[in-house]
């Protein structure tokens, strides 16, 4: 009984957290499905999500639009956007180390820029 409640409590805490980010202040159209514009060049960015004690104690969301601002610049577009987070090797060492009250995730931005 008490693994069943520990699993369910370990459950609700994971599924807390969520990774959010914001596009506002970008100046170029912003598209998740393929390429409307015509080809364009492939790119792929990375950042760090960092959450304390799961995201209880706060977290460090990726700036996925500041990101995107400083490499596409003077864009006409941005499409098949998308951002992924998963843990490297790195990230599962640091996370398993601080004894979980340190979450790391690797976020990937990838897409393909329309100039």
């Amino acid at each position: 009984m008490h693994k069943c409640i520990a699993g369910l409590v370990l459950i609700l805490l994971t599924s807390c957290s969520s990774m959010r980010y914001d596009l506002k202040g970008v100046t170029f159209p912003v598209h998740a499905t393929a390429n409307a514009y015509g080809e364009g060049e492939e790119f792929e960015l990375t950042s760090k999500y960092v959450m304390y004690v799961h995201g209880l104690l706060g977290e460090k969301q990726p700036k996925v639009a500041e990101l995107l601002k400083e490499h596409c610049g003077d864009a006409k577009a941005v499409t098949d956007f998308r951002v992924r987070a998963g843990a490297s090797i790195f990230d599962w060492l640091g996370t398993h180390l601080s004894l979980g009250l340190v979450r790391l995730k690797t976020v990937r931005i990838t897409g393909r820029l329309v100039r």
